[in-house]
């Protein structure tokens, strides 16, 4: 019994992998995949409030990223806060795995990986932000908020300075401060594929290093109950193969 449960894990999985080729929306912000000091913004990309443009900074490391500048600060009036939006309308942005590669790729050190199911459609979807390591966010946390144009699906502060683990980037036994280099989890929201979805980066303060960023993930991921339907789908096979 033990081994036909492993088969019908093994076997669902490989029904999932098979389903779709890759997955997963990265919305880079600068999409000239380059670090040269030359902003080319995501038209999916803007800012919001009093804030009008922000400073560039180095490139950010992490799965699915082409080498483009980063961002940080902004204009914002005093007193009010940075803004940066990032928009994702699942059926007119779709999937843009064939460049950039998330599918089964290790998003960060807990081990996270991208799914293999297809996105662009309704259903189930994980959020990530990322921005380059650092350790001088001078106002966090950074509050990330997501909404459908009518209300909010989930809101949650995130402090850019120590967000993970501090982690080894130089090579050496000594962990480096801070955080960053690797894709955050924000939050999970079931999208439907006609709607256009605001993800809003705001800053506490405008600092002069306020808040960073490098890009956003949508990542499509099978729902708990669409996984046991697949399993029982699977089972039914192996029986009707059995027979």
């Amino acid at each position: 019994m033990f081994k036909t449960i492993i088969g019908l894990g093994c076997a669902a999985a490989m029904f999932v992998a098979s389903s779709s080729a890759q997955a997963g929306y990265v919305l880079e912000i600068d999409t000239d995949g380059a670090d040269d000091a030359v902003l080319t913004f995501n038209p999916n990309f803007g800012f919001a409030g009093t804030t009008t443009t922000a400073s560039q900074s180095i490139f950010s490391t992490g799965a699915g990223l082409t080498g483009g500048d980063s961002i940080f600060g902004g204009d914002g009036d005093f007193g009010t806060s940075d803004t940066y939006t990032y928009t994702y309308t699942p059926a007119v942005d779709g999937d843009n795995n064939g460049t950039n590669l998330i599918a089964g790729e290790i998003l960060n050190q807990f081990g996270t990986t991208g799914s293999n199911l297809l996105a662009g459609g309704s259903g189930l979807y994980n959020i990530y932000a990322i921005w380059p390591h650092t350790n001088n966010v001078s106002s966090p946390p950074a509050v990330y908020t997501l909404s459908d144009g009518i209300g909010t699906l989930f809101s949650v502060p995130i402090n850019q300075n120590t967000a993970m683990p501090p982690r080894d980037v130089d090579g050496d036994l000594m962990l480096d401060p801070g955080s960053g280099g690797e894709w955050v989890f924000l939050g999970s929201a079931t999208l439907d594929a006609n709607t256009t979805y605001t993800l809003t980066q705001d800053s506490t303060g405008t600092g002069f290093v306020s808040m960073r960023a490098a890009g956003v993930l949508f990542d499509a991921v099978p729902e708990p109950a669409s996984l046991g339907l697949m399993g029982l789908g699977v089972l039914a096979m192996l029986s009707r193969k059995g027979r």
